[in-house]
């Protein structure tokens, strides 16, 4: 029961931040280039100190094994999503131009901000730091593969990228920075840790704020009439659940490591979605569709499952 409340309470918090944006965009508060420029701030500052935040947890060798092995086995998890997401667009006959969005939706979730929410009412504290590791894996397919994905079909389509573009990113750096001092257990100055601690405590609000100044450009009855949002909903929230089940059960023995990762990609679509597809000229208004329509609550019913044969 515990865990329905923490999900229903992560559930207003996040509509109510796509509100904020929706209003404060239709009543023309905020132009449309501040509404672009959150998405290049996200991934510049605030998404780096959310992941170098998330590696300030106490080392031992027995806790770093089993969150490598959690680790591994999300990596497989996501890469069997890939599958997943390219044979449902073939599937739903998705247009080319939409395909990147589809893929992406229904292989990345809102795995830290209301899935850790979760994890924590089912499990306490100690199942943050194995989503951490768990969420590394989201990091390493989602800023190298799904940046890639996003730049293939939007405006930068056909433009030459090297291989380098890909890994020497801000995200990718604050990976590394964060392992080295997860590993050596070092810890930033008291000043500079608060303002990495207060930038990452901005990433949700803002992704979400954008959201909703995204969904300006659509009318709400368009929002309910598309018929991919529901096919994407159906994908994301009750299919890719279903085969983490399958695959996760006869691989892991802990139930921590088993419920991280059960409920971790349970979770509706990752608002990096909208982030990504905006920076890369991408379909911006489909994949804030994808987001507003898996997060609803009456969506929700779908975590009874997992909830069942984690009980």
């Amino acid at each position: 029961m515990s865990a329905i409340f923490a999900v229903a309470g992560k559930l207003v918090t996040l509509f109510i931040y796509v509100l904020v944006g929706y209003v404060v965009s239709k009543r023309k508060m905020i132009s449309e280039g501040f509404s672009a420029g959150i998405s290049r701030f996200l991934l510049v500052v605030t998404i780096p100190c959310l992941i170098l935040s998330t590696f300030e947890t106490d080392y031992t060798f027995e806790r770093l094994v089993k969150a490598g092995e959690g680790y591994v086995i999300s990596l497989i998890i996501f890469g069997a999503s890939i599958l997943i997401g390219y044979l449902t667009a073939w599937i739903f006959r998705i247009s080319e131009e939409s395909k990147s969005v589809w893929i992406y939706s229904v292989t990345f979730t809102n795995h830290a901000f209301m899935g850790w929410a979760v994890m924590d009412a089912v499990f306490g504290g100690e199942s943050i730091f194995y989503a951490t590791f768990a969420n590394l894996a989201f990091s390493t397919y989602a800023y190298t593969y799904g940046v890639w994905l996003m730049r293939s079909t939007g405006t930068e389509a056909g433009k030459k990228h090297s291989m380098k573009e890909y890994i020497l990113t801000p995200v990718n750096a604050a990976i590394v920075v964060g392992l080295i001092m997860f590993i050596f257990q070092l810890r930033f100055p008291a000043p500079v840790d608060n303002a990495v601690q207060g930038m990452s405590s901005l990433t949700t609000p803002m992704a979400m704020l954008y959201v909703g100044t995204i969904l300006t450009k659509s009318s709400i009855k368009d929002v309910f009439s598309d018929w991919r949002t529901y096919a994407c909903s159906f994908v994301r929230l009750v299919l890719i659940p279903l085969l983490v089940l399958m695959i996760a059960r006869p691989l892991i023995h802990d139930p921590m490591i088993y419920g991280v990762l059960v409920i971790g990609h349970a979770m509706p679509v990752a608002g990096f979605c909208a982030i990504f597809a905006g920076e890369y000229g991408n379909d911006v208004v489909l994949a804030s569709k994808f987001i507003f329509i898996t997060t609803l609550p009456l969506q929700r019913t779908h975590l009874l499952l997992p909830s069942a044969l984690l009980s």
